[in-house]
């Protein structure tokens, strides 16, 4: 019942933010709900908080770093339809770093957290990443929820 009332609380707040807030501020407030919602979801002691939040913060940065190299190959690729098997390597080789980089902080993750919490971790990831895009094709699509001023992205 608890979680519950957190989920609805953290829905509300960020309905409330991210209609505020404009570009990097959204982005940032979105991530300060992410991190909520990941603290409730792994129950992490004060201790492992400590230690985690550092090592999640260099993940998520590297990750994003490496999706933006991503996408900007594709981008370069779409100018470039001369050499078609160049793209195709050079996505194979940038899928292979985000696979390197999730087995490196695998490791790290598992000198703060237990196996069970990394596999929670896993799947709230997920859950929160649909949760949000689902929040934000209502939003842009004028769903049911969106005439209703219902949604947590409003």
């Amino acid at each position: 019942m608890i979680r519950i009332g957190f989920l609805i609380l953290m829905m509300v707040l960020l309905n409330v933010s991210v209609q505020a807030q404009q570009g990097g501020r959204r982005m940032e407030r979105i991530h300060a709900i992410k991190v909520a919602y990941l603290t409730d979801k792994l129950h992490l002691t004060s201790e492992q908080s400590a230690r985690f939040w550092p090592v999640y913060n260099m993940y998520e940065q590297e990750k994003m770093n490496l999706m933006r190299s991503y996408r900007d190959n594709n981008r370069m690729s779409e100018n470039n339809t001369e050499d078609p098997m160049r793209s195709i390597e050079d996505d194979i080789v940038i899928q292979e770093k985000m696979l390197d980089l999730r087995k490196k902080y695998k490791d790290e993750f598992l000198k703060v957290i237990s196996a069970q919490q990394l596999a929670t971790l896993i799947e709230s990831e997920k859950e929160f990443k649909r949760l949000l895009l689902q929040q934000i094709k209502e939003h842009k699509g004028g769903g049911m929820n969106n005439r209703r001023g219902g949604g947590f992205m409003r």
